[in-house]
C-alpha cells in the first residue's frame, strides 16, 4: 500500500500538543487542533486548538466546531506562512475508530488530509503514536485507516 500523506512531528511538538488536549478535555470530553506547517513541507511545527478558534465547540463534550473557526484559522496560517497538515481531536476510552460523525464531517475537505485520533482524551502523559488512529482522507466521505508501522505519521527526536 503506498502512503499518500506523510506528515513528521517532533517529540516537543508532539507532547505540547499532548499537554493541550489533555488540559483542554480535563479528563471529560473532546478537544482537538489543527496541526500545522511551513507552506511546502510536510514537518509539523505547530498546532492552534480548535477552541481558540471557536471558543465554544468543545461546550458540549464532543466537537462541533462552527465554520466561522475557519476564518481565523486561515488568517493565522497567511500571516505565519504555514499550512493546515493534519487535524487531531480525541475521544474517550480507547476506542480511536471514526465515529459517523467523523466520517461525514472531515475538518478539511481535501484529498490526502491526515486526522489523527487519541484515545482516554489524551490523559495518558507518555502518549506515543501506539493506539492513535490515523485517517487519510480520500474524498467523498471514504476514508484510509494506516497503522502507525506504515509511517504515514512519524514522530522524531529533532
Amino acid at each position: 500500500m503506498q502512503i499518500v500523506s506523510q506528515i513528521k512531528i517532533s517529540a516537543l511538538t508532539w507532547y505540547r500538543l499532548m499537554r493541550a488536549l489533555r488540559i483542554r478535555g480535563n479528563g471529560v470530553r473532546e478537544s482537538g487542533a489543527f496541526l500545522l506547517g511551513r507552506q511546502g513541507t510536510s514537518k509539523i511545527t505547530d498546532f492552534i486548538c480548535y477552541d481558540a478558534l471557536d471558543p465554544h465547540c468543545l461546550d458540549t463534550g464532543i466537537i462541533q466546531f462552527d465554520g466561522s473557526g475557519y476564518v481565523p484559522l486561515w488568517e493565522h496560517c497567511e500571516r505565519q506562512s504555514l499550512q493546515v497538515l493534519a487535524d487531531t481531536h480525541t475521544h474517550p476510552g480507547s476506542w480511536t475508530g471514526q465515529s459517523e460523525l467523523d466520517q461525514t464531517n472531515p475538518m478539511i475537505v481535501t484529498k490526502g488530509h491526515i486526522a489523527l485520533i487519541i484515545p482516554t482524551y489524551a490523559q495518558n502523559r507518555m502518549q506515543g503514536l501506539k493506539g492513535v488512529g490515523i485517517y487519510e482522507y480520500l474524498g467523498a466521505h471514504k476514508w484510509r485507516m494506516w497503522d502507525p508501522k506504515d509511517h504515514a505519521v512519524t514522530i522524531t527526536l529533532l
